[in-house]
């Protein structure tokens, strides 16, 4: 038996990888959820969230620097507005989460005031005029798509995009939607997720494993852009020893060509997802 069940509505979500290099090595941003999120409640995710209506408004044209069209195609994907609402979303989730802007501005614009204004509910175009808020789309790199499965209650189309801290930046969580925050090695990341020292979900198990392979953020973009972002939509498969999530190119799967390199498998094991061999 399959995870096909009545389709749900689908909402478009950005989420933002924050890079830096370390003493150790490559290190990743993540925030602990809160515990009574309705969605991915205590696990350790990247700063994301859904798109909001407001964040394809035309006026934002104004203020990025490609047309919608050119970031839609960095994409890789046709529907031609997609691309514009997207990239804001990364750049306001990106700072109301984590208080890191990805985005120029003014001398001497007070982010910290725009950040508590952001929470309070001032509208994020607002705050980008105030401000003369210029986002640099070159800061982030598309890296991949994920789709929730269909017996999630709540599902999300997940572009993910990686960006390196800007210089004089710091990040942080925001004490509402997250409770604390780390700056993680992805290797250690996972181990910890092993030791049941925290919780990942399975789009940010497969993208640590992914970021382990390299040691500075120069090399982890430029394999980001020498391809198309992977279009990942996981399927949930339940059988006589138990269920597992297979991803394209299992033989489980309709889609009969692998998009991400490793297991096409995943098996949740003692509170952790592991590749099945």
């Amino acid at each position: 038996m399959s995870d096909e069940t009545a389709d749900k509505p689908i909402n478009d979500a950005s989420t933002v990888i924050i890079l830096r290099e370390a003493d150790r090595g490559l290190e990743t941003f993540m925030l602990c959820r809160h515990h009574q999120s309705g969605f991915m409640g205590g696990a350790h995710v990247f700063p994301g969230g859904k798109v909001d209506p407001s964040d394809r408004a035309p006026s934002w044209r104004d203020r990025v620097d490609r047309p919608a069209e050119e970031l839609t195609e960095l994409l890789g994907e046709a529907e031609t507005e997609v691309g514009l609402g997207l990239l804001v979303a990364a750049v306001r989730e990106t700072f109301e989460e984590a208080g890191v802007l990805l985005a120029s501005t003014a001398p001497g614009a007070d982010l910290a005031r725009a950040r508590e204004r952001l929470h309070g509910g001032a509208p994020f175009l607002d705050l980008a005029n105030e401000v003369d808020m210029k986002i640099d789309s070159t800061a982030l790199t598309p890296y991949a798509r994920w789709i929730t499965p269909k017996m999630e209650s709540r599902r999300f189309d997940t572009r993910f995009y990686v960006a390196v801290l800007p210089k004089g930046q710091s990040a942080s969580h925001d004490g509402t939607e997250t409770t604390s925050a780390s700056w993680l090695h992805p290797a250690g990341a996972i181990e910890d997720m092993h030791a049941g020292r925290i919780k990942l979900a399975p789009p940010t198990v497969r993208t640590l494993q992914w970021l382990a392979g390299f040691d500075d953020t120069n090399s982890v973009i430029a394999d980001a852009r020498s391809r198309k972002p992977p279009l990942v939509r996981p399927r949930l498969v339940t059988g006589d020893d138990g269920w597992f999530l297979a991803l394209p190119g299992d033989p489980e799967h309709p889609e009969s060509e692998p998009v991400l390199p490793g297991s096409t498998r995943m098996v949740f094991d003692n509170g952790a997802w592991r590749d099945a061999s």
